[in-house]
């Protein structure tokens, strides 16, 4: 069986589909397959293997998640608390309703956005790459998104009031703020020492070594021809990267 899961792993970066791949299967009674396939950095010479440091980007949400799922079973977060009662900054964050040119047109919420609103993405906050809105608003106010690492990121508004509607954005962002007001902690911390920690997850960090970098799997674009450019990138923002 891992000879024919090696075969689609080399057939993807064959045809494209991929610059390059990990892939793992683990059990009950452990590792099931372990491989990789294709070079670290396309058109490069240096084979990626499973201990290739990788970017997890949202998967990130998962572990600051589960960093707080544990706060509240120790009694230190309510889930159904506002935001705002951990991190005052929150009552500020309007929504925003349209534009006039371009003037982004913003009021008040309609209800106070909860801790459990966060968890579940449910809190009106987005991501400009699925929202015409937010991408408008980044535009015409000059704001950066996510992807630039910066605080400013904290000044995006809602598109929708809370408790309404599904929103995938930057709710785990802010739930990461809730986390470091809770436990007086930043969240690497709390994370390293309460998730990564106990799984034997050492080399998972937001701030990655020299030597990790140098073994992390750049960033991948397609190129006009449709070819896989490495940018040079390892990371962006504070998205973790993780060592398998």
């Amino acid at each position: 069986m891992s000879a024919a899961i090696d075969q689609v792993l080399r057939a993807a970066v064959e045809a494209g589909d991929v610059p390059c791949v990990v892939a793992m299967a683990a059990g009950d009674d452990g590792l099931i397959y372990e491989g990789a396939a294709g070079p670290r950095a396309a058109g490069g010479d240096d084979p990626v293997t499973p201990d290739t440091m990788l970017r997890i980007a949202s998967m990130t949400k998962m572990v600051a998640t589960t960093a707080a799922l544990q706060l509240v079973e120790r009694g230190m977060l309510d889930l159904d608390a506002p935001v705002d009662s951990y991190r005052p900054e929150f009552a500020d964050v309007p929504v925003l309703e349209g534009f006039d040119g371009d003037e982004p047109r913003l009021r008040p919420p309609a209800t106070r956005a909860t801790v459990r609103h966060l968890v579940t993405h449910t809190t009106g906050l987005g991501y400009w790459f699925l929202n015409a809105g937010l991408a408008r608003w980044e535009a015409v106010t000059g704001s950066p998104n996510v992807m630039s690492g910066s605080n400013a990121v904290f000044s995006a508004p809602m598109v929708a009031d809370p408790g309404t509607r599904f929103e995938y954005g930057i709710n785990i962002d802010w739930l990461g703020r809730v986390i470091e007001a809770v436990t007086g902690q930043s969240l690497d911390k709390v994370v390293g020492e309460n998730v990564l920690r106990p799984l034997g997850m050492d080399d998972t960090t937001f701030a990655p070594s020299a030597r990790q970098r140098a073994d992390c799997v750049p960033i991948h674009v397609r190129g006009e021809d449709g070819a896989w450019i490495a940018t040079g990138m390892t990371r962006l923002g504070g998205l973790v990267l993780v060592g398998l």
